[in-house]
């Protein structure tokens, strides 16, 4: 035995405590979010980040909570209507989701006609480092869409500088 229940009972009600703090901000509208693992060809973002997005306090599009990722086809991604796209391909850190991002979408017409690219709300993450796996970094994962999705109300919430970035 390692004798350490009393230090891990602490850390993980620390935990719990950080996941509760988000699920108690409430917005009378919640922001419509896409998230997509993989740009080309688009793929929706599965498994449990469509849950994380809700408790963050967005509307999760397309994609439903424990359902695997998907190929999508851009009807559906222009019929979502995204307040807010957070590109989170598996593998890739947030430099590496701003090259595809401006390789792969940056001079597509119809890509920029939508809702959340006219109104800068296109993010890149570090999914290799959050996103990719379950771990003690869920919780910050869940901070972090909490920043991105909602700023003013989670103003007061820190996230590493290097986990995601506003694309412009």
């Amino acid at each position: 035995m390692l004798e350490k229940e009393k230090r891990a009972n602490e850390i993980t009600d620390s935990l719990k405590k950080r996941i509760q703090n988000i699920k108690d901000i409430q917005n009378k509208e919640k922001s419509r979010v896409l998230a997509i693992e993989w740009i080309e060809p688009f793929f929706s973002a599965g498994h449990w980040i469509p849950e994380m997005i809700e408790i963050a306090r967005g509307q999760n599009m397309i994609s439903k909570s424990r359902e695997h990722s998907r190929r999508l086809n851009f009807q559906e991604i222009v019929d979502a209507e995204p307040d807010t796209i957070i590109i989170m391909s598996w593998g890739f850190d947030v430099k590496r989701n701003v090259i595809e991002y401006n390789k792969t979408l940056r001079q597509n017409q119809k890509w920029n006609s939508l809702k959340a690219v006219k109104n800068n709300q296109v993010f890149a993450v570090d999914a290799n480092s959050f996103f990719s796996k379950p771990s003690i970094r869920t919780i910050e994962v869940l901070e972090m869409l909490a920043k991105i999705i909602q700023p003013d109300k989670f103003q007061g919430i820190r996230v590493s500088k290097e986990s995601f970035l506003q694309i412009k």
